[in-house]
Order: C-alpha cells, then structure tokens, then sequence
C-alpha cells in the first residue's frame, strides 16, 4: 500500500586537488602541513571533504493535518586530496611511502563522504516520518528544527569519526608502510 509519500536525493561530488613537492618522505609530509586545506581552527589537514546539505521539501495537507509529502534533499561533497608528481630520481622506498600514505588520505576522505550519504538517507526517512501538525507552517518549522538537529547530530557524527582517526592514524599507517616497504626489497 502507497502512503504517497516521496523523497528525492541528489549527491553531487567534485574532488580537487592540492600539489604537494618533494624529494623525501619528510619533505613530502612537511609539504602536505603547509599546503594541505585549511581546516577549522586555522589547521591544514592532509584532505578534506566539505559536507553540505540542502532541502526542499512539499507539504500536503488531509484530515489528520498537514505533512511532509515530498523531500527535495541535496548533498554536496567536495573532497580535496594532494597529488604528487615525483620528481627525477626519487627513490622507490619514497614512492612506496607516499603511495600508501596518499590512499589512506582518500579512504579517510571516502569514510566522511559515506557518513553523509547516510545520514542524507537518514533525512530523508525522517522527515516524511514526522507526525503532522495542525498547520503547515507549524510543519515547516517542526521539519526545519528537525533538519537541523540531524545536521548537528550528522557534523557530531564526522567529528567522531576523526578523533577516533586520531588515536589510530599512526599506529595504522606504520603498519602499512611496513607491509609496503617490505614487498619493495
């Protein structure tokens, strides 16, 4: 059975890149702190993914009140991730190195990208799950406080997740970049 209920979605996703410039693995990391994207608190980070929501949403009025018929929901991703293009000579342990470090910064950035799509699913389900309301500017505004709990709920979410990064990041790496190293000699 229909409850006529409806939601759209559209994700749009753009990567950009910053370059990075170097001859050593140490050079190649103080590279990534000087021109990796400027974060919140004046901090650059090896990447980012820049997380933005949008909605549109329909109401539609019956005996029981008015409710979110229909989501408009969109989600805008911008993923941003150094490149690297090595210089002459550079030796096969430094592009080892870098190669692992370089997909880790992408599957990091990829776990952000994945959180916000669920949540953006999340949304969706939600807000035509609320209950009506006597008006439909009551539901707007119902809906609307909604939206926002969600999003601080979904930045709360990505937070998380990099503090948790943080207390694994080197540890994970290291273990890596000896697995690597090793099948290079």
């Amino acid at each position: 059975m229909s409850t006529g209920l409806a939601h759209a979605a559209e994700i749009t996703e753009r990567t950009t890149y910053f370059m990075v410039r170097g001859a050593t693995f140490a050079e190649l990391d103080k590279a990534l702190g000087s021109n990796g994207p400027l974060l919140g608190g004046g901090e650059r980070h090896a990447g980012s993914t820049k997380v933005t929501f949008s909605r549109d949403l329909e109401f539609k009025t019956d005996k029981t009140g008015c409710r979110v018929s229909r989501t408009n929901l969109r989600l805008d991703l911008v993923t941003t991730l150094p490149r690297w293009n090595a210089p002459r000579g550079v030796d096969a342990h430094t592009r080892t190195m870098w190669k692992v470090l370089q997909r880790d910064i992408a599957d990091h950035e990829a776990k952000h990208t994945a959180i916000a799509k669920t949540w953006l699913d999340r949304m969706n389900r939600e807000l035509l799950a609320l209950p009506a309301e006597a008006t439909c500017a009551r539901m707007e505004m119902t809906a609307g406080r909604r939206s926002q709990e969600m999003q601080l709920a979904h930045a709360k979410e990505q937070n998380g997740f990099d503090r948790a990064e943080t207390r694994v990041v080197d540890s994970r790496l290291n273990a890596k970049l000896s697995a690597a190293i090793k099948s290079v000699r």
